[in-house]
């Protein structure tokens, strides 16, 4: 990829995630003021956000276009910002006011954990692979795996509503 193309990458990938970031969390809003569910108006959400990034970046590595593996990269990188607010709005609704700021410092810590790792497993990949294109296809494909892993796992088991309540705590967010 050159230069230009690198760089369209990054503004287009920037533009998406800011558009979603402006836009989710009163999309979000929007559907707990009609009745629908934590679970489902922002654990739904964030999850689905994560296994559509996920395939975008499966598929990524077997497209050559430079338009669609554009549209891929902003997917599989812009999708993945949304979940941020997104779970910080669900774990407040499930940690006292009194813990939250200790909670979201230790949530926001653990966060930095894949963003350590990744470029030393990215690496090790494309070094150990035959070429360094399939190097970063395996890359690729273990990150997709990992994040659909995981999405799907967010979605089938994120339910603040029940968490709030086996707490003992009010199921509406407190401020």
């Amino acid at each position: 990829m050159s230069a230009a193309a690198s760089a369209t990458a990054i503004s287009v990938m920037s533009g998406f995630g800011l558009v979603l970031l402006l836009t989710v969390s009163p999309f979000v809003d929007a559907l707990k003021s009609r009745g629908v569910s934590s679970r489902w108006s922002s654990g739904a959400a964030q999850s689905i956000a994560v296994c559509v990034a996920a395939c975008a970046m499966a598929v990524f590595p077997f497209v050559d276009a430079s338009g669609p593996r554009l549209v891929l990269i902003a997917l599989a990188f812009g999708m993945v910002a949304v979940t941020i607010p997104l779970h910080y709005m669900t774990t407040a609704e499930v940690v006292p006011p009194a813990q939250r700021g200790v909670v979201l410092g230790i949530v926001a810590g653990l966060g930095t954990l894949p963003g350590l790792m990744a470029p030393f497993l990215t690496g090790h990949l494309i070094d150990t692979a035959d070429t360094p294109a399939a190097g970063y296809t395996t890359a690729f494909l273990t990150a997709g795996a990992v994040m659909l892993t995981v999405g799907a796992f967010a979605l089938t088991t994120i339910r603040p509503e029940r968490d709030a309540r086996r707490l003992g705590l009010d199921a509406e967010p407190q401020p």
